[in-house]
């Protein structure tokens, strides 16, 4: 089988809490052809001195001073040669055998140019809050406003970068969602692997708690580039039904009860025991 190389890019900013979890998760993927890139922006904390612990293991890394998280995204997408792409923030996580998972499906898909998958919800002891089981992403529905791709399991072929460029830098909190509207509108395949490929941190510093002005700009602008198509505030009622049957019909909302009666409060470790298995 062919073992497609597969860049990982960390941006990483004060995450000294969390980022040697981070960084673990990605290089206890033994994946035998990884390119992993940290992007540290000049982190005050200890994220410096957790980073230069496991550099040997590290393609590339850097702490300066950046223009933000999206900025230091793409200064990892130009230092990256794989021929798969993802990004995984500084608090987040990917699954064991994610990576392999992801190569062994672009193998098999060679149309496909985009994949993603379920998402782990999990707090700051890495305990699990929820699972996001996600349908595959519909043209029909980005275009209604509904957007139900998770960005921690996000991979694409680096050919894409040649065809919609990198992300929008002006964007600090749905630069995935206006990444994935430029691949939707290029018509490019979008494929989904039924696994949970990799775990999002929920707690009171992420950018989803604090809220704030950068979403109802990111939105906003959303809206004046793509109009009330892509860039639809809101969802409409007819979309949110279907969308909503969709699910009931293939088990979505049955699946989540069952995963949060089974694994909600449990540590990480012992879901990825079980994984293991």
């Amino acid at each position: 089988m062919k073992i497609p190389k597969i860049s990982v890019i960390t941006p990483s900013y004060n995450q000294g809490e969390f980022i040697e979890e981070t960084i673990l998760s990605i290089i206890n993927q033994n994946y035998p052809n990884l390119e992993y890139i940290i992007i540290d922006g000049g982190s005050s904390d200890r994220s410096t001195e957790i980073i230069q612990r496991y550099e040997s293991y590290l393609s590339f890394w850097v702490s300066e001073k950046d223009r933000g998280q999206s900025h230091a995204i793409n200064k990892g997408f130009m230092k990256a040669t794989g021929d798969i792409i993802c990004w995984i923030n500084s608090d987040d996580i990917l699954m064991p055998n994610a990576l392999q998972k992801v190569a062994e499906f672009f193998n098999s898909n060679e149309d496909v140019d985009f994949l993603n998958g379920h998402l782990l919800i999990i707090d700051k002891h890495s305990k699990i809050i929820s699972n996001y089981f996600i349908l595959n992403q519909k043209d029909f529905y980005a275009r209604s406003g509904i957007y139900y791709v998770a960005q921690q399991s996000m991979f694409w072929r680096r050919k894409l970068f040649d065809q919609i460029g990198f992300l929008k830098e002006d964007f600090h909190a749905l630069m995935d969602r206006e990444f994935l509207i430029r691949i939707l509108r290029r018509n490019k395949k979008i494929g989904q692997l039924n696994e949970i490929l990799a775990g999002i941190r929920k707690h009171e510093a992420t950018k989803t708690a604090l809220n704030g002005t950068i979403w109802s700009r990111d939105a906003s602008e959303l809206n004046r580039l793509y109009g009330n198509s892509y860039g639809r505030k809101n969802p409409n009622l007819t979309s949110l039904i279907l969308y909503g049957l969709e699910k009931v019909l293939k088990g979505i909302y049955f699946k989540k009860v069952a995963f949060i009666l089974k694994w909600k409060g449990k540590h990480i470790n012992e879901l990825t025991k079980a994984v293991n298995a």
